[in-house]
């Protein structure tokens, strides 16, 4: 791997943190696009939450899985992982529900022996680019419903965190969102699934391999830029574009102009990844917040946002 050049004082994911506050504070969803689908699963949320909103709009839990991935049900609450604090090294499927009334992901680094959460706690606090034993290795990203992310993870020590803020501008991880995972050896050397589509990060770009489409999808996303990449999904309300949702995300007002529909947290050029979803017709914008290491710009300034239909 890359040395990382990771400027995560960005200041944290602005535009990620507002548009989920926004999300959770503005208007109602349209009712027409409310119309368009009755598919839903997620049954778990509370009533006020963003989750349960997503429901009348035809968000739908992934059901198509890993075979012989480690399972892990991951319940995301205003601040907190319900999560185990030890896995089995190997093929690893993350199941996201988020229960709390703001967005939640999971932001997942590999640290060094002797390296902890109070260790990421004190960079947090102190400023300043991230340190370099830091490694993500990629998660799933928030989303109105669930997120179904699967990866390999390697024996040894991580910290899962939520960078999301609140209103009150502060990151979840500041008030306590962050836990430390320890991942043990395992005999476990399943291959990864088998992808319907593989979804290609650059700078700056998104590119797949074939037209995405309506229904369950296994979609292998890589990084082949020399830089770290997100992907996050939103599905667009009629005649909303994707750079909506990032101005959006800069000054929120007025009804939000898509849904979360989750994605992938942060990896490491070279990386493959896979996301599990199950997708609704209907039009899609894909956007990466990170920052450039040459300006600071996220790279949704350098491009590397994209509108795509779904059918």
């Amino acid at each position: 791997m890359p040395r990382l050049h990771w400027h995560h004082e960005r200041p944290l994911r602005v535009a990620v943190v507002l548009l989920g506050t926004a999300l959770l504070q503005a208007a109602p969803f349209a009712t027409p696009l409310a119309a368009q689908s009755t598919r839903a699963d997620v049954t778990h949320a509370p009533a006020t939450s963003l989750a349960s909103r997503a429901m009348a709009v035809g968000t739908v839990g992934p059901r198509v899985l890993a075979a012989a991935a480690n399972i892990v049900n991951i319940t995301t609450t205003d601040y907190a992982f319900d999560m185990p604090a030890t896995l089995p090294a190997g093929l690893t499927t993350m199941r996201l529900a988020n229960k709390g009334k703001e967005l939640h992901h999971v932001y997942l680094v590999k640290v060094p022996a002797g390296k902890s959460s109070k260790d990421i706690l004190a960079w947090f606090k102190a400023g300043g680019p991230p340190p370099a034993w830091m490694k993500p290795v990629g998660g799933p990203n928030a989303s109105a419903g669930i997120t179904e992310f699967t990866s390999t993870l390697e024996a040894g020590d991580y910290v899962v965190f939520c960078v999301i803020p609140s209103p009150d501008g502060a990151p979840h991880v500041m008030k306590g969102m962050i836990k430390d995972l320890k991942v043990t050896p395992s005999a476990n050397r399943s291959a990864p699934p088998t992808p319907t589509l593989t979804l290609t990060l650059k700078d700056y770009d998104f590119t797949f391999d074939k037209p995405l489409t309506a229904g369950k999808h296994v979609i292998a996303v890589k990084n082949s830029g020399p830089q770290p990449h997100e992907f996050f999904l939103a599905k667009l309300m009629p005649g909303k574009t994707p750079m909506d949702m990032a101005r959006f995300a800069e000054k929120p007002s007025g009804a939000p102009p898509g849904i979360p529909f989750g994605g992938i947290t942060d990896i490491l050029p070279g990386q493959t990844v896979y996301l599990t979803v199950d997708l609704p017709a209907g039009e899609y914008g894909l956007i990466c917040f990170d920052p450039d290491v040459k300006d600071g710009r996220p790279h949704l300034a350098h491009g590397m946002i994209k509108q795509l239909t779904v059918r």
